[in-house]
């Protein structure tokens, strides 16, 4: 649970500078507050949603795991 919510913060860190850094290359004009935040925002949902993914592809992978894992015992207890 650290790992995931470590990979959000740095997610949300990088999406923040990104839209920081392409608000500085807008054509020499200064963008709203408005048109900051909202690149902000879809920054900041692109990096958790990227996130999220992952984390179910993980939570995926550890109950495939575990189901074979349970079959195994299963086995080995019955004796097959």
């Amino acid at each position: 649970m650290q790992a995931f919510i470590r990979l959000v913060t740095v997610g949300l860190v990088i999406g923040l500078f990104g839209s920081l850094s392409g608000c500085s290359a807008n054509n020499g004009k200064n963008p709203s507050l408005k048109e900051g935040a909202r690149d902000v925002g879809h920054a900041v949902g692109s990096a958790a949603r990227e996130v999220g993914h992952g984390a179910k592809k993980a939570g995926k992978a550890v109950g495939e795991a575990a189901k074979e894992g349970g079959k195994a015992f299963k086995d080995a207890v019955k004796g097959d």
